[in-house]
């Protein structure tokens, strides 16, 4: 997305050095300071599941294989891809009003006794086949002709390319090809016989847990969807254990967020046809002639109505002005004259009944008192929330908003719009052997950063800080410091400099940081080729070549975020013991 732009630019196209390699040094230290100092492995740890096939998942799932892990990767659609698997097949409606977060996403289904198999055909419980298939899998939000808003540079797997012409701005279907390419290449892709003992596909996971008795490892319960060539559809369930779980933080476990708009959940009952979340859309010419309303100014929705425009009558973009990043309001000069942007939508005035069921005659308010009427589709492009219906006790719906909780366990989601309780390497403070990929970057190279970090830590090769000292950095809910400017930078470099300092200590290859310098030019390069002068001018700030780099608008906010990084800090906070080694991945940018 356009918002994470500039942050994502610093994460990608990662590279492993093997160039140099080190001596292997006596182990863990096992001195009384240590143990205080450090996290202690509970247990060997060997056993891991990893949740989700996007790029993140198959990127971890590939390194810790290669590490020496005996990994199962989950996946509840047919195939790899993550967000970028583009399917004409739609998700189930979505539910209005949303339920509550802990089953936002959807309801963990679990009979009595396991294991379980079970067909299905037409009709089974008022359900159809189709509608079954379609819950278990969840089909992806990507649109049909969706763009990428990064050149393809800064969209690559790990040591992979894309074809030497292919263009700058991909579709979606070039992303998911080359996804799909890098799955095949590590022998994970779903007609991958090879590694059938670490994939499962058409696998949804229901719950993970830490039985009584079993407070070492994880139990994973699982449920498996066969469609078969009758027309029914064959499901089991059952449960395997693992010593840690690996989850992701992307589409694959978010749930479409509908606001509580007065008269919204009516009108969408009686027409869930014209009212639909975003995660529904995928053509423009279903919408050819009709008068369009997309609900929400954010990038998905600021794409639907670019995909809209030649198509659909007229398209109007209803919004929060005060939410309004210069990003959005850059993009808004892109549209041509039959896009309207209003302010956002407060409540309908009227209700659908016997007399009034078409909602061209529905009218609604917006919030500067406005009265709106006349729409033949309503696109409900409201975002989503982070849901994990499987993780039983991390959910704490009482606590609003960023206040910090006041219960005995930490929880990750609360109301769902971010997630806490994580150290920044991406593992559960409370306890490690849980991790959330895709914390340092969402796509690429840098995800190798995270994963062979994981593999060093989980094998007694690297060190996370004390529970306790994790908890005694840890920024709280409400850290600041990911809205600074180049914070991806800062934590790229904060991620290297730990994993290079944990290789001296231990011995093995060091890694080298992404080119930053040259991704900054080709993404400049690419702002100056595709977007109006109103992009570029917003941007400019970032790549001045006529101001001194103290002048620069993102020059501080990266000077304050790299103070966390200082030789002092490193050596106290994180237990850096040869910071100099790293002065310029810490102290530069």
């Amino acid at each position: 997305m356009l918002s994470g732009a500039l942050l994502l630019v610093s994460f990608l196209s990662a590279t492993i050095v093997n160039g140099y390699q080190l001596p292997f040094s006596t182990g863990k230290l096992n001195d009384a300071n240590n143990e205080e100092q450090y996290w202690k492995l509970p247990n060997e740890i060997r056993r891991v599941a990893v949740i989700g096939a996007g790029p993140a998942g198959l990127v971890f799932t590939s390194t810790l294989v290669k590490e020496g892990f005996e990994v199962r990767l989950f996946e509840r659609a047919p195939r790899p891809g993550g967000v970028w698997q583009y399917t004409d097949k739609l998700p189930i409606p979505v539910p209005m009003p949303n339920r509550p977060i802990e089953t936002m996403a959807y309801i963990p289904d679990i009979p009595k006794v396991l294991p379980s198999s079970r067909i299905y055909q037409d009709g089974d419980d008022g359900l159809t086949v189709d509608w079954r298939i379609r819950e278990h899998w969840a089909p992806s939000p990507a649109w049909r002709n969706m763009m990428t808003t990064l050149p393809h540079h800064l969209m690559t797997m790990p040591d992979s390319k894309y074809p030497e012409n292919t263009p700058w701005k991909l579709n979606q279907m070039d992303v998911n090809r080359h996804i799909r390419q890098y799955a095949s290449s590590v022998e994970l892709n779903d007609s991958d016989d090879d590694h059938s003992n670490v994939t499962s596909y058409w696998t949804r996971v229901e719950r993970v847990e830490k039985i009584p008795g079993t407070e070492k490892r994880w139990t994973v319960t699982l449920r498996k969807m066969t469609p078969l060539r009758d027309g029914t559809v064959e499901v089991n369930w059952w449960q395997e254990q693992f010593d840690a779980v690996i989850l992701g933080k992307d589409s694959e476990n978010d749930a479409a967020f509908v606001p509580p708009i007065p008269g919204l959940q009516e009108w969408a009952s009686l027409l869930p046809n014209s009212i639909f979340h975003s995660r529904h859309y995928r053509r423009p010419e279903h919408y050819a002639g009709k008068n369009v309303l997309v609900v929400g100014g954010g990038f998905s929705g600021v794409g639907i109505a670019n995909d809209l425009m030649g198509h659909a009558k007229t398209v109007t973009i209803s919004t929060r002005p005060t939410s309004h990043s210069p990003v959005i309001r850059a993009i808004r000069s892109m549209f041509h004259s039959n896009v309207s942007f209003v302010p956002e939508i407060k409540h309908f005035i009227n209700l659908p009944s016997n007399s009034l069921q078409n909602l061209q005659e529905a009218s609604f308010v917006c919030a500067n008192g406005t009265t709106l009427t006349g729409f033949d589709v309503i696109i409900l492009s409201t975002g989503h929330r982070n849901s994990f219906p499987f993780l039983v006790g991390f959910h704490n719906s009482t606590i609003k908003g960023r206040e910090e909780p006041e219960t005995a366990i930490a929880p990750i989601i609360t109301d769902g719009t971010h997630m806490r309780s994580l150290h920044w390497t991406g593992h559960y403070i409370d306890d490690p052997t849980l991790l959330f990929c895709n914390t340092i970057a969402y796509q690429g190279g840098a995800t190798k950063y995270q994963a062979l970090g994981t593999a060093r830590v989980w094998s007694g090769t690297a060190r996370l800080p004390s529970i306790p000292n994790m908890w005694k950095t840890y920024p709280g809910a409400a850290n600041l410091l990911e809205e600074l400017p180049f914070i991806g930078q800062t934590k790229t470099r904060l991620f290297v400099t730990w994993l290079n300092n944990e290789i001296l200590e231990f011995g093995g290859s060091l890694v080298s940081p992404p080119p930053l310098n040259e991704l900054m030019e080709l993404f400049q390069y690419h702002v100056a080729k595709n977007y109006p002068q109103s992009f570029i001018d917003l941007y400019k700030p970032f790549f001045p070549a006529d101001k001194p780099r103290r002048e620069w608008d993102a020059y501080n906010g990266a000077e304050l975020s790299n103070r966390v990084l200082s030789h002092q800090d490193l050596k106290d906070v994180h237990g850096c013991r040869h910071p100099e080694h790293w002065a310029d991945f810490t102290l530069r940018w």
